[in-house]
């Protein structure tokens, strides 16, 4: 068994120490597998001494494992059996936070409306984020323990990534944002609604079906030179429809820029465009420029938002400092971290 593979809940980080539980009875030959590979990660991530386990010490309920360098103990893994669960702590005074960060994405995810309507008191910009932090959809690397994350066409990196694709794996998520961006759409008026490949076209069908609006897809790119850009429409039911384009999340808006374009060489108009979430880097002005207003749900400044306790994003205060320092001069960023930077234009036609 390995560390990844167990679910957790209550994942907690205070004093170098970390608790979380998993809602198994792990078997004892379980536990020396994780325990062996708790001792090879902290090896790898946090002190390359880390070199043995001590022996193992049980107790009625409990299991304890010493991970040693040498004669130096740098910490302790504990697992203590409960009636349906096992209770999980790892104390590392040197690298528990990394540990922490590790496990928070194992989390076994309830989504908890009630929850984050007691710990915030939000604007809806700011509630939509809790709960992307909630379910996870919004992913943070600081580079040490994975990588960082590629964007600008994979060009440069960031430390910050939003992903909504997986909203429909968490059905009263979805249907409270995407009900709440129906809400916010509802006074605009449209024909026919344009997801893009494939990010956005769950999204858009939702939203199609809520409106009680038809719905197509742009493709992301044309395998062959004669195929048609779009999928579920032909062009001359395109003629002089008012296009509503959605898509999952908003950096540039050089690929909604293309879909833009070809919608208007079929005959179409676009003047709005729906986003769950924008990262707030250019593309509103982007799409300004191509008369086309930007609607949004969430933005990066409500993810950061100070009334979003860690109790939901899980955020540590150095991931923090280092998302804001990206987003404050991305450039900067890059030049300190020693990574290239390269500034884009808009690809050509």
């Amino acid at each position: 068994m390995k560390l990844d593979q167990v679910p957790l809940r209550d994942v907690e980080l205070a004093d170098g120490l970390v608790r979380a539980t998993t809602p198994y009875i792990l078997e004892y030959d379980e536990l020396d597998q994780l325990a062996a590979d708790v001792l090879a990660t902290c090896r790898k991530l946090v002190n390359p001494k880390a070199d043995r386990l001590s022996e193992k010490l049980k107790e009625s309920n409990a299991v304890s494992y010493c991970i040693m360098a040498g004669s130096e103990m740098l910490g302790a893994f504990h697992a203590v059996y409960d009636v349906e669960e096992t209770r999980l702590s790892l104390g590392l005074p040197a690298g528990a936070d990394k540990f922490y960060r590790l496990l928070r994405d194992q989390r076994v995810v309830r989504p908890d409306l009630l929850a984050v309507r007691s710990l915030l008191s939000g604007n809806l910009a700011e509630t939509v984020a809790a709960v992307l932090w909630q379910i996870g959809a919004i992913k943070v690397s600081l580079g040490d323990l994975r990588p960082l994350f590629q964007v600008d066409m994979r060009k440069n990196r960031s430390p910050i990534y939003i992903d909504v694709k997986g909203l429909a794996n968490y059905p009263d998520v979805n249907d409270f944002v995407l009900g709440s961006a129906a809400l916010l759409l509802h006074g605009i008026t449209f024909d026919v609604i344009c997801g893009i490949e494939a990010g956005s076209i769950g999204i858009a069908a939702v939203l199609a079906h809520k409106l009680a609006k038809p719905m197509f897809f742009a493709r992301r790119d044309r395998r062959y030179p004669e195929a048609s850009p779009f999928e579920g429409i032909k062009r001359h039911e395109l003629f002089r429809k008012k296009v509503l384009l959605v898509d999952d999340t908003l950096v540039h808006g050089w690929t909604k820029a293309r879909v833009i374009r070809e919608i208007r060489e079929w005959g179409g108009t676009v003047e709005d465009c729906f986003v769950v979430f924008d990262r707030r880097q250019g593309g509103e002005r982007d799409l300004a420029d191509l008369g086309v207003h930007l609607w949004y749900l969430t933005d990066r400044r409500a993810a950061l938002s100070t009334k979003i306790p860690p109790d939901i994003s899980f955020l540590t205060e150095e991931e923090y400092r280092e998302v804001c320092a990206y987003f404050e001069d991305p450039a900067a960023w890059h030049e300190k971290r020693g990574l290239a930077y390269q500034k884009l234009e808009p690809p050509t036609r």
